[in-house]
């Protein structure tokens, strides 16, 4: 009875794509792992999205056009943070779809891996987000390389310090950034690259405003803690030159967050 109102769900939802019920099913099977595992997860499926991430991951090409018509218009919307034109949608987007929907020779497309849960519009934008950031940190490289570009001239202090220890605080940064989780490096991104507010990764992450917000303070205190540390380590500074080199965690993370790859998967 669950499958079948699952089957007329997907159906419904879908109309114009043909597939075959019976390979659908025994994909299902082999991806929730065994006939009693279906069961137990299919109620809580959204037959839609589900079947449009397997249909789309097997190289479908109505499946592709409907994901193109209902899901990719989230790309303009995820963008605007960055003051984006046209042509850096268009961009972005294309390298969405190649992201999501080409697969590997005898393998699925990566959207498939998407098919047992989570937001599609939702990961459209986190996959657009990310291109982005791609794309501006490889438009940055010939203009600075971390530390070495000109900021803080209107504090001559902060200046100094960089001019110091751009080596030391760059080696530190981008140790700590590399101790968060893939979670937490991914709300900083949003926030500090993206510009991405409270209420935007919320949305992106179909979650309570407060909850992000707390997500995200986490991120930031483990970001600060472990620069500190190896600071510490690195330098044995202390006192008030420890703390102004700490100010330049708000300065810098952005430019810095922007040259270190982000993580692979969206």
């Amino acid at each position: 009875m669950l499958w079948t109102r699952h089957v007329d769900s997907a159906r419904a939802a879908w109309p114009s794509l043909v597939w075959d019920a019976a390979a659908y099913r025994a994909w299902l099977v082999e991806a929730c792992a065994g006939e009693d595992p279906l069961a137990a997860r299919l109620p809580a499926l959204d037959a839609a999205s589900t079947l449009l991430c397997w249909s789309a991951g097997r190289g479908d090409p109505e499946a592709h056009r409907l994901f193109d018509a209902h899901y990719m218009h989230q790309v303009g919307p995820a963008l605007r943070r960055f003051g984006s034109d046209a042509g850096l949608v268009d961009e972005v987007a294309q390298r969405v779809r190649v992201k999501l929907l080409v697969a590997a020779p005898g393998e699925l497309a990566p959207i498939a891996r998407y098919a047992l849960g989570g937001d599609l519009a939702g990961l459209v934008r986190v996959a657009a987000i990310r291109e982005a950031l791609t794309l501006r940190r490889t438009d940055k490289a010939a203009e600075s390389d971390g530390l070495d570009a000109v900021v803080g001239e209107a504090d001559p202090e902060l200046r100094a310090l960089k001019d110091r220890y751009a080596r030391e605080f760059h080696l530190a940064f981008t140790a700590a950034v590399a101790e968060l989780s893939p979670k937490e490096r991914h709300l900083l991104r949003l926030n500090l690259s993206a510009k991405a507010s409270i209420d935007d990764i919320a949305r992106m992450h179909q979650t309570h405003r407060a909850t992000a917000a707390r997500w995200l303070n986490a991120a930031r205190d483990q970001l600060a803690a472990a620069t500190r540390r190896h600071l510490q380590e690195s330098l044995g500074v202390e006192g008030d030159e420890l703390l102004s080199l700490m100010r330049l965690i708000r300065t810098e993370a952005p430019r810095l967050l922007d040259s270190i790859p982000p993580d692979r998967d969206p």
